[in-house]
């Protein structure tokens, strides 16, 4: 490896020769890392339309809510105020969208590399706090933002070398040593500069893969402990009130696997432990007995199926109940109110009179 001439070999600059060759060295990391996000905004942009799509199941926002339940550092409330306004959340799917597909092929091409490469570092943080807690038969997510994380901390010093458009900048960047950390080129950084700022990044990255691992897994220190349950449902009751004849209830679906949903076969009306009145799954799917409306349709929803209501994961719905006429409630004693899902678990809350 030669380097500059220079007093002390730890204050030498690296030539543009290593530069070259460490951006070929790192070439893989960064075509992959390119693709990948090409992917993901291609997809959306040409293969599947129907992913931008607002009046589509397929839109991007049902993934959202699927995320938001188990989004880091208590975001739920942020994603759900998102998720309400929906000019907003287009336009952020949207810019979102093209940030991928900028990133993406700039770094399969080449260009302005360690730019792209910090935006990167970005688009990993973002994947890690909304999606890194989901993955039912492995940590799917959490996997592609560490490491999504770690490949950009790589390009970001290498830059994209000499098979790269950057390549055909390097002369007029000769005398801008700042545009050098947009591109590729050599940093102006010595020899032990350069070996600080690589130790930094790797600190870095495994402080990002390891600590949200225990974040959202436990397992470091502790046992094997998942912050959100990614593979059993759970139905979160709230706001049941009698009014008249009918029984409004909201839930929510805010644990469990975003590959299937929670299914509903029984609501009980229960009072000191007499079921005063119970819907079954036939009762469940007639409209003059039940209605329901979801906050999230049509992306994530509570639908009625022949035998039982399918919730899936993070759908909002405020149901409504008709009650019987016969249906004789004591004002004075409490009643709670009863979902029972197909794998017999039952989840209660107290119904307000």
């Amino acid at each position: 490896m030669q380097v500059n001439q220079g007093k002390n070999d730890s204050n030498m600059l690296l030539s543009p020769t290593f530069w070259q060759i460490a951006g070929v060295m790192a070439l893989a990391i960064r075509l992959v890392s390119g693709w990948i996000y090409w992917g993901g905004a291609s997809r959306r942009l040409i293969y599947a339309p129907a992913k931008l799509d607002p009046t589509s199941h397929a839109y991007l926002a049902n993934k959202l809510v699927h995320a938001a339940p188990g989004a880091a550092f208590d975001l739920t409330g942020v994603m759900h105020w998102l998720l309400a306004h929906g000019t907003l959340l287009h336009t952020a799917i949207i810019f979102f969208t093209l940030v991928e597909l900028v990133v993406g092929v700039g770094l399969i091409i080449g260009f302005a590399t360690r730019l792209l490469s910090f935006i990167s570092l970005g688009l990993a943080c973002t994947l890690m706090i909304i999606f890194g807690w989901m993955g039912t038969t492995c940590l799917d997510e959490w996997t592609m933002a560490a490491l999504g994380f770690s490949t950009a901390s790589v390009t970001l010093i290498t830059g994209g070398g000499i098979y790269a458009v950057d390549q055909l900048f390097q002369k007029q960047l000769e005398n801008r040593p700042w545009a050098r950390w947009l591109t590729s080129g050599p940093l102006p950084l010595s020899i032990d500069q350069l070996k600080k700022f690589s130790v930094v990044m790797g600190s870095l990255s495994i402080l990002f893969a390891v600590g949200f691992y225990g974040y959202n897994y436990g397992a470091i220190v502790t046992p094997l402990s998942k912050r959100i349950d990614s593979a059993n449902h759970s139905v979160a009751l709230s706001q049941a009130l009698i009014t008249n004849d009918k029984l409004d209830v909201n839930t929510y679906i805010d644990t469990g696997p975003d590959t299937e949903g929670a299914y509903i076969t029984q609501v009980n009306l229960v009072q000191n432990g007499t079921v005063l009145t119970s819907y079954q799954a036939t009762q469940l799917k007639d409209p003059n007995i039940v209605t329901i409306k979801n906050q999230f349709a049509p992306w994530s929803s509570c639908k009625a199926m022949a035998f039982a209501v399918r919730c899936q994961l993070g759908s909002k719905a405020t149901w409504s109940l008709a009650l019987p006429k016969e249906t004789k409630i004591n004002t004075s004693q409490p009643v709670s109110l009863q979902f029972v899902s197909v794998e017999g678990k039952v989840f209660k809350t107290t119904v307000q009179q």
